[in-house]
């Protein structure tokens, strides 16, 4: 079955920029050589996810998640390899040939990149239509008086649906995209009773929902005038889950990094409003409650979100629903609730960004606003603190010691008293949270200290070490991890050579080996690998030496004379080769003391040492490699 070709693979790769594509879904920041952030793939308070741009890899720390771009998107998003490298082949400038694919990529790949294309192709329709038609003036009348400004509308992607019923599907059809994809895209419904459809929407205000990537993926539809419901969304389709999507997030993400904090509403004009005044760190769910796939994609761009909800008991009951969700992915919670039952887009409409950065600065701890709501339902008697105290307990499943505090404070009762409940009461939430560890690693090949930093200084310091890497007897980095050696030597990209190792050991040696940026600073490359040559020269010498001796014992006992004599000949071998080794690294130890001390003459003999040590390690490693079978 044809595939992509593996240069057309490693183009894409060397052409992406991992940062940026792990940017869309964590919040990174620079950390000497590579850049740091909460992993998305396991819960964890401190930050074990690295990147390694330099390398186009990504590594965890916590629960071992590695790979390149390509993995990354994949694991996050679900897609197939054909489809990341399509994904990414676009940015890249990288024409990719699928007639290479097989069959059913192909139509795959086809088949999203349509739906994706009629989306586009209904927005700017959408678009022109408010800004050019007659029915589309008074919906854009109706935008700016609700106080927004063309270049907003324009950011926003806003339109018009005119209010037919085969508008969309007949300028679709203009440009060869059939009904068929345009109901697949939630553009349009089946007729009940016949093979004939219908616009989705109609006489309505477009609001597009796009991913972290700012594609279109869905649309919203606000009526202006007549009967039906005043929002409707598209319907769920194999772009879209309202679950995971947060609306807004495509240009609030890097607001959010830098301002370390996302402020959730419940409407999209509550976001562009939002934005608009001067709050671009503002997203909204898409027409469904807060869910656990909502919380996991903010907490690896923040640690701290305002819950912004309508003052009505919907809106209450929506913050309260939110608390447990955003405690169990390590979220500092807080509640802003708007006076006079006003909306984010009505308060900055009617009083500005600064009557909303003022109630920004004093809202108040999701927590003790929950406990306080529980505790106002449900009486200031003692029965009423207890019963507003376990509907807590059962609201988040268990209360830590640091929450207990917040509650006898809001529920007005003795800071010991409820440490005490809250002991008896396990944490089986917070438990819960904690205990998501790695997986247990599949066996294979377990490296040494010294074939990590010899593939460390292949992978990092190839241009300063690979003379030396290459003078490596080939018993020193044997087995399955050799052809993974020889492909780095021959400077093939570390992430691919990584995504290839078919032995799962050697994978997740060279993962970490990626992630780690510093360990020898290029002037100490050559040195390093003698030294570390030198060290598993001996180790296998050292077996070598314990077996033939053993073996010259036996044969001593069995009256073996001749082999006996021909093991100690052996043996006087390695301790020759040995000494040699040793005479070797004490004058490469010598020059590199000379070195540091700033000697004229020293660099130009560390080239000398390092090559001796190199070549005497080599021999005693192939002389301690001799198989049983050669054996006497």
């Amino acid at each position: 079955m044809a595939r992509i070709p593996r240069e057309i693979v490693e183009t894409v790769r060397d052409r992406t920029d991992l940062v940026e594509v792990v940017q869309r879904h964590v919040s990174l920041q620079r950390k000497g050589g590579s850049w740091v952030g909460l992993c998305p793939f396991h819960q964890e308070r401190t930050p074990s996810f690295h990147v390694v741009p330099n390398k186009g890899f990504y590594h965890c720390f916590g629960c071992g998640a590695s790979g390149d771009a390509f993995r990354f998107l994949m694991e996050l998003e679900g897609l197939g390899f054909a489809e990341a490298v399509r994904e990414l082949a676009g940015p890249a400038g990288v024409d990719l040939r699928t007639e290479d694919l097989s069959d059913a990529e192909r139509a795959r790949l086809r088949r999203r990149a349509t739906l994706y294309d009629a989306l586009d192709e209904t927005v700017r329709w959408y678009a022109s239509n408010l800004r050019t038609t007659a029915d589309g003036a008074s919906a854009h009348a109706y935008l700016r008086d609700r106080g927004l400004t063309d270049e907003t509308i324009q950011a926003f992607g806003l339109g018009w649906a005119p209010d037919r019923w085969q508008g969309l599907l007949d300028h679709l059809r203009d440009r060869g995209i059939g009904p068929e994809l345009a109901v697949e895209a939630g553009l349009a419904r089946v007729r009940e009773g016949s093979d004939g459809a219908y616009d989705a929407f109609r006489g309505r205000v477009i609001v597009p929902i796009r991913d972290e990537r700012g594609r279109t993926i869905a649309l919203g539809g606000r009526i202006l005038a007549g009967d039906g419901p005043k929002y409707i969304n598209s319907p769920e389709t194999s772009l879209y889950r309202k679950s995971g999507v947060l609306y807004g997030l495509d240009v609030a993400r890097r607001a959010i990094e830098q301002r370390g904090r996302a402020i959730l509403v419940e409407g999209y004009f509550d976001v562009i409003s939002m934005h608009q005044a001067g709050f671009p760190e503002t997203i909204a769910t898409c027409g469904t409650a807060l869910t656990g796939e909502h919380a996991e994609r903010l907490r690896r761009l923040t640690r701290r979100v305002i819950v912004v909800t309508d003052a009505d008991e919907a809106g209450m009951r929506a913050a309260e629903r939110a608390l447990p969700l955003l405690e169990r992915a390590h979220i500092a919670a807080f509640r802003l609730q708007i006076p006079d039952a006003k909306d984010p887009d009505e308060l900055v409409r009617e009083r500005g960004a600064e009557a909303m950065e003022a109630l920004l600065a004093e809202s108040r701890p999701l927590l003790g606003w929950v406990a306080s709501r529980l505790l106002h339902q449900h009486g200031f008697t003692a029965a009423g603190k207890e019963a507003a105290r376990d509907a807590l307990v059962e609201l988040l499943g268990g209360v830590t010691p640091a929450q207990a505090t917040e509650l006898a404070r809001e529920l007005r009762l003795p800071e010991k008293e409820v440490l005490d409940w809250a002991r008896a009461h396990a944490p089986s939430r917070g438990a819960a949270v904690e205990a998501t560890p790695a997986q247990v690693p599949a066996a294979g090949w377990k490296p040494s200290r010294e074939a990590v930093h010899l593939l460390w200084l292949a992978v990092h310091r190839l241009d300063p070490a690979g003379d030396a890497l290459r003078a490596l007897a080939p018993t020193m980095l044997d087995g399955p991890v050799r052809p993974a050696f020889a492909r780095l030597l021959d400077g093939e990209a570390p992430a691919s050579v990584q995504a290839d190792a078919e032995d799962p050991g050697v994978r997740r040696t060279l993962a970490a080996v990626l992630a780690r940026t510093s360990l020898y600073e290029p002037t100490q490359a050559g040195p390093a690998v003698a030294e570390l040559a030198a060290t598993v020269a001996r180790i296998q010498a050292d077996s070598q030496t314990l077996r033939m001796q053993d073996r010259t014992a036996d044969a001593i006992r069995a009256g073996d004379r001749d082999t006996a004599s021909t093991l100690r000949d052996r043996l006087a071998v390695l301790a020759r080769e040995r000494a040699t080794l040793d005479d070797a690294e004490r004058g490469l130890q010598s020059v590199r003391r000379a070195a540091a001390a700033h000697r004229p003459d020293a660099l130009e003999r560390l080239d000398t040492a390092t090559a001796d040590v190199l070549q005497a390690a080599r021999v005693l490693s192939e002389a301690a490699s001799v198989t049983p079978a050669d054996d006497p």
